[in-house]
């Protein structure tokens, strides 16, 4: 009985174990029928991104570059403008006063000066008096009128003695009691008296004008010639300025003796302008002389006052070129209401020789040159970029005339063109 017993038991024995092997079996059929399932399921998932994706961002056109958005943002991006661009020439040159509205001051008298009335850089108006000086001049005068004044009276006197001896001498001989030699006489005597009382009332006259043109008025001269012998004439006169403006220069001092223009004097003791407007003097390249006409329009860029400009017109061509600098002078005129231009301040011209024409335009930092090639990276609404070369002009303001390349609507890029050929070389 045992003997037969050990057999059966191997037969359980081995019939469980197959059982076990078809288990696990199954168990690992089934678990590798579900990964294979799950990687068929990943692999479309990724390649049904990888569709969507490529769908929105379809690879550039040949030529272009297309950055990513990291690299888009850090791009400025400004759109090409129809801008109007005018043929210039510049040079430079430096403001000065108008020579039309200043006026040098001379005195007309010679004396010490006692008083100063104004400096450099004052406003003054018309009739201001400027400084006081004692004058010879005044002394002189009221001599001359007291004597044209005697001279006068004693020339009436004689006239009427001459007149009363004429009608007497004239009785005589209508009576018949005196001779005609004595009538004409007489008449001799009236005519040298009254040509001597003339030539009293022409000295009079001169003397007066004389002391108006060295200021004093009408009433100060009639109360002399009223009271010789009782009034005397202030020694002291007042210069006064010729024009409403600015005194530019004051070259006298309190105490200074002074000439008179009439005698000698060739430096003015005040120079006054009108800064209300001022010049523009600049001297013009020989080549551009040629197209300088006057009446051009002209723009005005001064260092002292950056980013403001002024606007003008030449006034002035001269009819040669300046032998010791070869350029043409020229001179331009410009309004200064505010007295922010100031004489010898530099300036930047810019001339307008030319008509204005209307063309496509870039910032300046939009342009890359390699030699005598300029180039723009051009920007797409797809986000992709693309190097096109231009035919550039003039350049006016920050702006780079575009005669072919690009057209208006357009966009470049005016920061980050360094890093796109980085980019795009590593690209390609």
């Amino acid at each position: 009985m045992q003997g037969s017993g050990r057999p059966r038991f191997a037969h359980a024995l081995g019939q469980r174990t197959r059982w076990l092997i078809i288990v696990t079996g199954a168990a690992l059929i089934v678990a590798l029928t579900f990964g294979a399932r799950w990687l068929l399921n990943r692999h479309y998932s990724a390649a049904t991104a990888n569709a969507t994706a490529a769908d929105a961002h379809p690879a550039p056109a040949a030529g272009t570059f297309r950055p990513t958005d990291a690299q888009w943002k850090s791009l400025k991006i400004a759109p090409v403008e129809l801008r109007t661009f005018q043929t210039e020439r510049t040079t430079e040159g430096k403001i000065a006063n108008d020579d039309d509205a200043t006026t040098p001051v001379f005195s007309p008298y010679s004396g010490r000066v006692t008083k100063l009335f104004a400096k450099a850089g004052d406003e003054v108006k018309q009739g201001g008096a400027l400084l006081a000086i004692v004058a010879s001049e005044f002394v002189q005068g009221q001599n001359d009128l007291i004597n044209a004044v005697s001279a006068l009276n004693t020339a009436r006197a004689q006239l009427n003695l001459a007149q009363t001896s004429e009608k007497r001498q004239h009785e005589l001989y209508d009576t018949k009691g005196g001779a005609l030699k004595d009538w004409q006489q007489s008449q001799v005597d009236l005519a040298t008296a009254q040509g001597g009382f003339r030539s009293a009332e022409i000295t009079l006259a001169a003397v007066r004008n004389r002391l108006r043109i060295l200021g004093k008025a009408d009433a100060e001269i009639t109360a002399i010639e009223d009271a010789p012998d009782r009034l005397t004439m202030n020694p002291e006169a007042l210069i006064c300025a010729p024009i409403s403006g600015t005194v530019t220069q004051r070259q006298v001092g309190l105490g200074q003796y002074i000439s008179s223009a009439a005698n000698g004097a060739s430096t003015p003791i005040f120079s006054i302008g009108d800064m209300s407007k001022v010049w523009l003097l600049a001297n013009v390249r020989e080549p551009d002389a040629p197209s300088m006409r006057r009446g051009e329009p002209v723009e005005v860029h001064v260092l002292a006052i950056p980013g403001r400009v002024f606007k003008a017109k030449l006034i002035y061509v001269a009819a040669a070129i300046d032998p010791g600098t070869h350029r043409l002078p020229v001179r331009a005129e410009v309004e200064n209401p505010d007295g922010a231009l100031k004489p010898e301040m530099f300036a930047t011209f810019s001339i307008i020789t030319g008509n204005a024409v209307s063309a496509p335009a870039v910032p300046e930092a939009a342009v890359v040159y390699e030699g005598q090639t300029a180039r723009v990276w051009t920007a797409g609404s797809d986000r992709t970029l693309g190097l096109r070369q231009i035919r550039p002009g003039r350049t006016q303001d920050g702006m780079v005339e575009v005669l072919a390349g690009v057209l208006p609507g357009e966009s470049v890029v005016t920061r980050g063109s360094l890093f796109i050929d980085r980019a795009a070389e590593a690209t390609d």
